[in-house]
């Protein structure tokens, strides 16, 4: 029987692991020459399609002000890895869409994360593999990810919509 002091600290436990995951992704993702959020930029515009997306719905969907995803698809821009093309329902906008290289290097750190993750994982059989995702899924369902700090939503309060 567990007493309170001998139980594992659930929250401890995934925080451990978070890391340790960031920290393997981190690695695998240094030989292509990008960091993590550059790889998450790229993994949303390769959801989006050959339309791209304007820099405040990619802004929106990282969850970061519009100025920071400004700063990240410079970075970007300048690896060849994503080009800005105006945008055919606006032409004051622009578009961020992946290039060629991009959608390549996209489909190269896929296969760095299954790898990576693979071996994380290997040490759990295919049952307790299963059994983590049903519990993780019920988690993440009922527990949506909040905004991160700073960020700004239409519509929260001091925020006009729009």
């Amino acid at each position: 029987m567990h007493t309170d002091e001998s139980k594992p600290d659930l929250a401890d436990l995934f925080l451990q692991a978070s890391r340790t995951i960031r920290g393997r992704w981190r690695e695998s993702l240094s030989p292509a020459g990008v960091t993590p959020h550059q790889s998450r930029v790229l993994s949303i515009l390769g959801r989006a399609e050959e339309q791209g997306l304007r820099n405040s719905q990619l802004a929106e969907r990282l969850h970061i002000a519009a100025r920071s995803t400004t700063e990240v698809v410079d970075q970007l821009a300048a690896k060849e890895l994503v080009v800005r093309t105006p945008d055919p329902g606006d032409r004051r906008a622009t578009l961020i869409v992946l290039s060629d290289a991009g959608r390549a290097l996209l489909d190269q750190l896929s296969a760095l994360r299954k790898t990576g993750m693979d071996s994380y994982f290997d040490k759990l059989g295919a049952q307790d593999r299963e059994e983590l995702a049903r519990l993780l899924d019920i988690l993440n369902r009922e527990n949506p990810r909040p905004p991160r700090a700073g960020t700004c939503r239409p519509g929260a309060a001091g925020h006009p919509a729009g």
